[in-house]
């Protein structure tokens, strides 16, 4: 297969995704009915799709070095994606948010002015004169507004903004790669559908994870097994984490500041076997005898 022109190949699905991101985001900024932004935004995900395929045709020609330069390209693309994602779903909430807040005006307008014509039967037909009439033709229209205004301000409470939480992102470290899936399945798995959650998925690793989960294009439950078997191993934790302790030099008499990372160390290392339910392999002699090895005698009393 010819590289070059399998290159071309993505530049032009590339090309085809700006595309769609322009025309999609030039309808959001004219304000345009939901429906013809969502149509729009259809075109935006199959072009992106269509990416996704290119690339990994592309991928298959390329060494490792250069693998690995295609790939931070496809992160920056797949971190474009999300981010126009992100401001679509913003702007069908927004216009959600404001269609709910006119209906409850419409409601209310509806509803005092079933009211007003009630009155209006009930003082004919008490034969009340005129100026009293025009006195409680004009009491609904108060009421009415005063109805609209209280309906508005229920369904429109004061909410502070609060910035969005970063994407948890994962290095190939296996002492982290516990918490990252955790962090991941909660802030991603729990509300996306499978493929957009993998597509998610690729931007948050880096080149060697990523590496693993190349050519799954909708198998979220696939990708999470290739990468639990690099990195989700206990007994590969425990050893790492284990390894840290025996790595830490001995401190020597006046450096207190070692101290402190010592003790900051057993902590994080107690808190990861914790994580991964082996905190006994920290818990025991061996390894308690190991962190009073690393101290001075006057830290030990």
């Amino acid at each position: 297969m010819d590289k070059d022109k399998v290159k071309n190949i993505r530049r032009a699905a590339k090309g085809t995704l700006t595309r769609a991101f322009i025309a999609c985001k030039n309808l959001i900024d004219a304000q345009r009915p939901v429906v013809e932004v969502k149509e729009a935004f259809d075109v935006v995900k199959n072009a992106y799709n269509g990416l996704e395929v290119k690339h990994e045709e592309f991928t298959m020609v390329l060494d490792d070095t250069q693998y690995d330069e295609a790939e931070e390209w496809m992160q920056a693309c797949n971190s474009e994606y999300m981010k126009f994602s992100m401001m679509y779903n913003d702007y069908l909430n927004a216009n959600v948010a404001e269609k709910e807040n006119d209906d409850v005006v419409n409601q209310a307008i509806n509803e005092d002015g079933n009211n007003a014509n009630v009155d209006g039967e009930n003082d004919e037909n008490n034969s009340v004169n005129d100026d009293q009439k025009s006195l409680d033709m004009h009491e609904p229209a108060e009421d009415k507004l005063s109805s609209v205004t209280k309906n508005v301000k229920l369904s429109s409470p004061f909410a502070m903004k609060h910035e969005k939480p970063k994407l948890p992102k994962f290095d190939g470290d296996v002492r982290q790669y516990f918490i990252f899936k955790s962090d991941f399945q909660h802030a991603v798995e729990a509300h996306c559908s499978e493929r957009d959650t993998l597509t998610i998925l690729r931007s948050c690793l880096n080149a060697q994870p990523a590496k693993l989960i190349e050519g799954i294009s909708s198998d979220l439950k696939t990708a999470w097994k290739y990468l639990d078997q690099n990195y989700g191993n206990p007994r590969v934790v425990s050893d790492t984490v284990t390894s840290d302790l025996e790595k830490f030099k001995i401190i020597q008499p006046g450096e207190d500041y070692r101290f402190c990372e010592l003790v900051n160390l057993v902590r994080r290392s107690y808190n990861i076997l914790k994580e991964v339910k082996r905190k006994q392999d920290i818990d025991n002699t061996h390894v308690i005898s190991l962190i009073e090895r690393k101290m001075t005698k006057d830290d030990l009393r």
